[in-house]
């Protein structure tokens, strides 16, 4: 699977844990569906909304998290 789909996942379970303080849903929902299709990549995202960075470095973390354990 490829790591922009894991990404979009945990950046959705985030969302659900409350770990995404100001992101709307529907943002959150946007972002995620459009790296789940391959719209848009993890750099392309992040030179859209620098903002972004920290969550997707935690997700990516997160998602790191799961596979080594």
């Amino acid at each position: 699977m490829k790591l922009e789909k894991l990404i979009a996942d945990e950046l959705q379970s985030m969302f659900l844990e409350d770990r995404l303080p100001g992101l709307k849903e529907e943002y959150v929902n946007s972002i995620t569906r459009e790296l789940r299709l391959g719209i848009v990549t993890l750099p392309e995202l992040i030179r859209k909304d620098p903002l972004l960075k920290p969550n997707i470095s935690d997700a990516k973390n997160r998602v790191l998290l799961k596979d080594y354990y």
